[in-house]
């Protein structure tokens, strides 16, 4: 049975965004995918590449309506429940995560991001500044993001 697209958003706070979306696929299938930071480029609209350093770091290169950006992150890969967390290792208080929930025929994949970037440095005076002008280009990327993880995951089941 085709689940229809169904995707939400509501901000929890100031700079707390969540959204979900039903993926048809397997919930170890999708986790699989979306934990292995090669992958991170396929389904994240702004990130052009992702690789793995040493323990659970993460460097990223990327893009934006804002411009472009790097950096350096914790990656971890819970995979007894199926939840891949991240944050930044920068000045910027970021993380977020994203949640595998099996469910009867499909799996819900929910996708939290928080934002706390303080106001003691200039360089995050103008990341609040962005975050409180901008919040509707953050819900787009996570909604871009979440049709991404289910097209590629379903018509990846669909191809075999």
């Amino acid at each position: 049975m085709q689940m229809p697209v169904r995707f939400y958003w509501r901000v929890v706070e100031m700079s707390s965004y969540q959204s979900s979306t039903s993926v048809n696929a397997d919930p170890h299938f999708i986790f699989e995918f979306i934990a292995k930071p090669e992958n991170i480029n396929r389904y994240v609209p702004c990130i052009e590449s992702a690789d793995l350093g040493m323990g659970d770091v993460i460097h990223i290169k990327g893009a934006c309506s804002h411009g472009e950006f790097r950096g350096v992150g914790g990656f971890h890969v819970d995979e007894e429940h199926l939840r891949l967390r991240w944050d930044s290792r920068a000045n910027l208080n970021y993380r977020g995560w994203i949640k595998v929930t099996p469910a009867e025929g499909h799996a819900e994949v929910a996708l939290f991001l928080e934002f706390d970037p303080g106001m003691d440095l200039s360089a995050n005076r103008e990341f609040a500044h962005l975050l409180k002008e901008h919040p509707v280009s953050i819900q787009d990327e996570m909604g871009k993001a979440l049709s991404h993880i289910k097209e590629i995951c379903e018509s990846a089941l669909a191809a075999v």
